[in-house]
């Protein structure tokens, strides 16, 4: 993935997260699961793979969607939801 193509990954799920008041479990199984109905940009692999070369980032995840989430939320939620998507769909 080339540099900062991984922002149209993260900004998709900016978008579908940004009315979310708390970040929790239940967002990450809800994202997850839109990633794999194919409502998010990309498949669980490589939404995967832009959530590591967000996370692995220096710059704001949020300069473009800005949401109301802080830098350190979006990135602990990107954390949870790159381990999520590491995890076998289940058949």
């Amino acid at each position: 993935m080339g540099t900062d193509s991984w922002k149209g990954h993260v900004n998709g799920v900016l978008y579908g997260i940004q009315f979310d008041r708390v970040l929790d479990d239940s967002v990450v199984t809800r994202v997850v699961n839109g990633v794999t109905a194919g409502h998010y940009p990309g498949d669980r692999t490589a939404t995967r793979d832009a959530l590591d070369q967000a996370l692995r980032s220096s710059g704001s995840l949020n300069d473009q969607a800005e949401t109301h989430h802080s830098e350190d939320e979006l990135r602990s939620f990107f954390r949870r939801l790159a381990a999520a998507l590491s995890t076998p769909s289940p058949s």
